[in-house]
């Protein structure tokens, strides 16, 4: 009976070694099912980034596509105003001429009919007058000398119309480097009708216009301090809403700024590259 002891305790350390030996290896083995399982994820967490990238170049990509369609587009648009107000001026203004001469020599021949005919060459007049309108709305003859004298005369133009003084600040930049004909026409139309919205809408007593060259875009920035737009703001007028199609067919961003009672800020800026490349 007094051997009992010893065995006793050799049995308790192994007992105990064993539980130890277990416990370290259902550590190890929950260790590499933890390593496992962080492998797992890493590995899912790589191909989700790779989804993203190819989902993110496949955006641009998109986007690219669209400036280029809308380039094209723009491009098909501009030749066939360019069509139609050739054809207007040349065929339309030609036989408008010849019935003025007509009306005119038949008021000779006829003296009883000259006030009805002098009515009727008046029309002929206002006629021959809005057609030169929608031609040069279709060509815009300011932009044959360049951006600069089209901007400078259209913001003349506004300041002696509508009684508002309008400034031009203009880095040497913005007119200097060359520019796509297209850019040019988008910039003058975008700023004609800025311009006009102000003399409807914006009540303000000073326009100032700011256009310069940044980083291979062109920015323009047209700003007022009438009433500004409403809060919270309505719904877009025809004005802005073309105003923004101008810009997103030119490639271009459109940011508004505006606070009632302080005025408006639009600006607009066009990448000079790729889109008008």
């Amino acid at each position: 009976m007094r051997y009992a002891q010893p065995f006793l305790e050799i049995d308790v350390i192994a007992v105990g070694a064993v539980l130890l030996a277990g416990i370290a290896l259902l550590m190890l083995w929950r260790q590499r099912r933890l390593r496992a399982a962080l492998s797992a994820m890493d590995a899912a967490l790589a191909r989700e980034r790779s989804r993203s990238e190819l989902a993110d170049q496949a955006l641009a990509d998109t986007r690219a596509q669209v400036c280029r369609l809308n380039t094209s587009q723009q491009s098909l648009r501009d030749a066939e105003r360019r069509r139609i107000a050739r054809d207007l001026h040349d065929d339309m203004g030609q036989h408008l001429l010849a019935m003025t001469f007509d009306v005119a020599k038949l008021a000779q021949q006829h003296e009883a009919l000259a006030q009805p005919l002098a009515q009727v060459e008046a029309r002929l007049q206002t006629a021959t007058r809005s057609l030169r309108t929608i031609v040069r709305d279709l060509r815009p003859e300011q932009l044959e000398s360049g951006l600069q004298g089209a901007v400078q005369q259209q913001v003349e133009q506004f300041s002696r119309l509508s009684g508002i003084p309008c400034r031009l600040e203009a880095e040497g930049e913005a007119f200097s480097a060359p520019t796509d004909e297209r850019l040019d026409a988008a910039v003058y139309r975008i700023l004609q009708e800025s311009l006009s919205n102000i003399a409807r809408h914006a009540q303000a007593s000073e326009v100032c216009i700011g256009l310069c060259r940044v980083s291979g875009s062109l920015s323009l920035t047209v700003r007022d301090n009438g009433i500004g737009l409403p809060d919270p703001p309505a719904r877009r007028g025809c004005g802005l809403r073309g105003i923004a199609q101008r810009v997103a067919e030119a490639g271009g961003r459109f940011d508004i700024s505006s606070q009632p009672g302080h005025g408006t800020a639009l600006t607009m800026s066009f990448p000079i590259q790729p889109t008008f490349a």
